[in-house]
């Protein structure tokens, strides 16, 4: 799946600039993507579509976020710690972090790794052509080049 993401955010400016799901699964098939990565990746734009737009006055980043109880069995304290950590630096607002615990949770729990945490917030982020710090990116974009990005 992070070839896939990666192969979208190379060849497109956002989420709106993206062909229909059928073209796009059609396309990244041509490219040579796995049948599952694409699956889920289309999965995920879905979701992505259906992700209300943040306009709320209520300040996120001074909330506490409580798990349910499947979220916490299958969220790792990593995961959780990840998704808290980028709400309190700002990188990622309170209906970004919703859309990537709901996102996960559609996963099989053995499948919900950090990495595949970080393609999601990479994933938001494009989609919605955020701004975030140079750290904070060194972070997410070691998902793709490998630890220590920065130098």
């Amino acid at each position: 799946m992070l070839d896939v993401v990666a192969f979208l955010i190379e060849n497109f400016a956002d989420l709106h600039a993206c062909p229909l799901p059928e073209d796009l699964g059609m396309m990244l098939e041509d490219e040579g993507f796995a049948e599952e990565d694409i699956g889920k990746t289309l999965m995920f734009m879905h979701l992505l579509g259906e992700m209300p737009e943040s306009a709320s006055p209520i300040n996120p980043h001074t909330l506490m976020r409580v798990y349910t109880p499947d979220e916490l069995d299958a969220l790792t304290p990593e995961i959780r710690g990840f998704l808290h950590h980028l709400s309190h630096e700002k990188a990622i607002d309170l209906a970004q972090r919703e859309y990537i615990i709901h996102a996960l949770m559609h996963l099989p729990h053995d499948e919900i790794t950090l990495d595949v945490a970080k393609t999601l917030v990479v994933l938001v982020l494009w989609a919605y052509n955020c701004e975030i710090s140079v750290l904070i990116g060194d972070d997410l974009m070691g998902i793709f080049y490998g630890d220590n990005v920065m130098h």
